[in-house]
């Protein structure tokens, strides 16, 4: 008997449900008290204190040195590494090119709900380094990635992560928003000063699939004087890399904006 899809909560199983929320109630690589956990997820201390033991015994949580704390583990950080592999393939060279030409940190992610979840990173050498690291989740509305790929969602799908993303934020919040991705659309590039992490700048462009949805963003990252000093030639590079691993996506929709340089749309066609 084929049981049928649903999205009512029919068929979820309450444990496994309580498992990913404490999963969840962590904020990237913090330790966590017992007591801390059981408040943010809602469980008594005896609930809360089995399903870490439980997830620790396969290495999604791990215990601090002096056992009173808890902290992600690095199998769920390895589980994460493999998600959306063939979008990391296709974008991975692309990621070391723009690395190895600006010596920045440049990211790939993908939007999930209100946020912005890190699949790839290509580290730079210099010694200032910003917080994400692959598998971590930032707010959508205050990075690059996140504006560059929301930019091209639409309001009118109650589906939509931008639609819900706007009625969370406050009106006036909402309203400047909506004015930035209007900018982002024209341009083709998003710009994150400072919004994300104190000190660090980003500029992150929109990867289309073949149904010309955006699925994908492509950022670069470092000391926010040295990124925006140097905006027109990063964003430059980052739209037409991201227009290449559209292409071998399959799109055929065309994101550079007229600021790009002949030059660079040239050398997207060879």
């Amino acid at each position: 008997m084929k049981v049928s899809r649903t999205t009512t909560g029919k068929y979820v199983v309450e444990a496994v449900a309580k498992a990913f929320e404490v999963l969840e109630s962590f904020n990237g690589s913090e330790e966590v008290a017992l007591n801390e956990i059981s408040r943010r997820v809602g469980l008594n201390k005896s609930r809360t204190f089995r399903l870490l033991q439980t997830m620790a015994e396969r290495g999604y949580i791990e215990r601090s040195d002096d056992g009173t704390r808890y902290r992600l583990g690095m199998k769920l950080f390895e589980r994460a590494s493999n998600v959306r592999r063939d979008l990391k393939d296709v974008a991975r060279q692309s990621l070391l090119d723009l690395n190895q030409k600006f010596n920045e940190a440049v990211n790939l992610a993908v939007l999930e709900d209100s946020h912005v979840v890190y699949l790839d990173i290509a580290e730079s050498s210099r010694p200032f380094h910003t917080n994400a690291t692959v598998g971590c989740r930032m707010p959508s509305h205050s990075t690059a990635l996140g504006k560059a790929m929301l930019a091209f969602l639409s309001q009118d799908d109650s589906t939509s992560p931008l639609r819900k993303l706007l009625a969370a934020l406050p009106v006036q919040q909402s309203q400047q928003l909506l004015r930035e991705l209007d900018q982002v659309r024209r341009r083709g590039y998003a710009v994150d000063d400072e919004e994300n992490e104190p000190g660090v700048g980003c500029i992150g462009a929109p990867i289309f699939d073949a149904s010309g949805q955006s699925v994908a963003a492509i950022s670069i990252a470092g000391s926010a004087h040295r990124i925006l000093t140097h905006s027109k030639l990063i964003s430059e590079a980052v739209v037409a890399a991201c227009e290449g691993v559209s292409r071998s996506l399959g799109s055929t929709r065309i994101s550079v904006s007229s600021a790009v340089a002949p030059a660079l749309r040239r050398s997207l066609a060879n």
